[in-house]
C-alpha cells in the first residue's frame, strides 16, 4: 500500500508529460516528399522567420512566392532561395495596408503557377510602447492602419485563397502570438490585433470543419523568437527572458513547415514557454499576473513606469 501513491503520482506525472508534450520532429524526406514542386506563398518574407522559412522551402525544391514592402530585401531573399534549390522563386512587393489590393497577390500566384498549395500569412506590424504615453497610438487613423495590416490584410488572403486552396486540399498558416492569448505589457495595440486575429480565425477553423472542407488552417501562438531584427530593437529585454520561453528562428521556421503536413490547428512555439504563459494567465488572479509581467519590465528596463516609457519599438514586416 505504501506504494501506491507514489506510483499514481509517476503515472499521472508520464500521463500529462506524454500528453503535452510537443510532437518529434518529422523527417527531411517526409517534408520533401509532401513539398517539392508544391507552390508556397509566404507573405512577410524579407526578414526573421519568412525569410528563414523560404530558405528552408527552397532547400525541399518548392516553387516560392514572396511577399513584402521591401524591394531590395527580396531580391536578396529571392536570390538566396535560388542559390538553395528552389524550383522557382517570383517576388510581389506590396503594402499590407492596402487591404482593398491585398486579393491581387493571389490572382498573381495563380497566374504565374496555376495552382495555390500553402498560404503562409507571417507578415505583420509589430510595436511596443506604453499606450497612455504615446499620442500617435491614440489616433484612430493610426488604429486603423495597424488592423488593416494584422488582421484585415489576412483574412482577405483567406478568402481569396480558398476557392484554390480547396482545389489542391491545401493548407493555410496565419502567424499569431502569445500576445493574442495573454496581455502582453506595454503592447495593447499590438495584443488586441493577435486576439482578433485568433478569435476570427478559430472560428474560421470551425467553419472548414463544418462544411467539410479539404482545407486546413494552423495558427501560430509564437512566443519571442530569436530574429536579428528583434535582437536589434529589444535587445535588453530579450536577452534577460530565461532560454525556455526565447525560440530558435530555424526550429520555429521549420515547424511551420511541418505544419502542411500535420495539420494541427494551433502550433505554440516556443513549446514550454507557452503552456507556462497560459497557465499563468488562466490559472491566478488577473491582478497578480499583471503584477507579475510589470515587475518583470521594470527589472529588465530598471526603474518604474517613466523608464518604460523611454523604452518602445516597432517594426513593420
Amino acid at each position: 500500500m505504501r506504494y501506491t501513491i507514489p506510483i499514481l503520482l509517476l503515472l499521472i506525472s508520464g500521463g500529462l508529460y506524454y500528453l503535452l508534450s510537443p510532437p518529434s520532429p518529422l523527417s527531411d524526406d517526409v517534408l520533401s516528399r509532401n513539398l517539392q514542386d508544391k507552390v508556397v506563398l509566404v507573405c512577410g518574407a524579407s526578414s526573421g522567420i519568412g525569410e528563414e522559412m523560404v530558405y528552408q522551402l527552397a532547400a525541399l525544391q518548392a516553387n516560392i512566392v514572396i511577399v513584402a514592402r521591401r524591394a531590395d530585401r527580396l531580391d536578396e531573399v529571392k536570390k538566396e532561395a535560388v542559390t538553395r534549390g528552389a524550383r522557382a522563386v517570383e517576388s510581389i512587393v506590396f503594402d499590407f495596408s492596402n487591404v482593398e489590393e491585398t486579393g491581387t497577390i493571389i490572382d498573381k500566384v495563380i497566374e504565374k503557377f496555376g495552382r495555390l498549395d500553402y498560404l503562409v500569412a507571417n507578415h505583420a506590424a509589430m510595436l511596443s510602447a506604453p499606450f497612455l504615453a504615446t499620442p500617435y497610438l491614440q489616433k484612430p487613423d493610426y488604429l486603423l492602419k495597424i488592423f488593416k495590416v494584422n488582421l484585415f490584410s489576412h483574412i482577405e488572403l483567406a478568402v481569396k485563397a480558398l476557392p484554390y486552396l480547396e482545389k489542391t486540399k491545401g493548407h493555410m498558416f496565419f502567424t499569431s502570438s502569445m500576445a493574442g492569448e495573454v496581455p502582453l505589457f506595454m503592447a495593447g495595440i499590438y495584443s488586441s490585433t493577435k486576439h482578433a486575429m485568433n478569435g476570427f480565425f478559430y472560428s474560421l477553423q470551425q467553419e472548414l470543419i463544418a462544411k467539410e472542407s479539404p482545407v486546413s488552417l494552423t495558427i501560430g501562438a509564437f512566443g519571442y523568437i530569436q530574429t536579428r531584427e528583434l535582437r536589434e530593437l529589444a535587445g535588453s529585454l530579450t536577452e534577460k527572458q530565461p532560454d525556455f520561453l526565447k525560440g530558435d528562428l530555424a526550429e520555429c521556421s521549420r515547424g511551420m513547415i511541418e505544419s502542411y503536413v500535420r495539420r494541427e490547428t494551433t502550433m505554440t512555439y516556443p513549446y514550454w514557454g507557452g503552456l507556462l504563459f497560459r497557465a499563468l494567465w488562466w490559472f491566478q488572479a488577473a491582478e497578480r499576473y499583471h503584477n507579475q509581467i510589470i515587475s518583470g519590465m521594470e527589472v529588465s528596463e530598471g526603474g518604474g513606469y517613466d523608464s518604460i516609457v523611454k523604452f518602445s519599438w516597432g517594426m513593420t514586416e
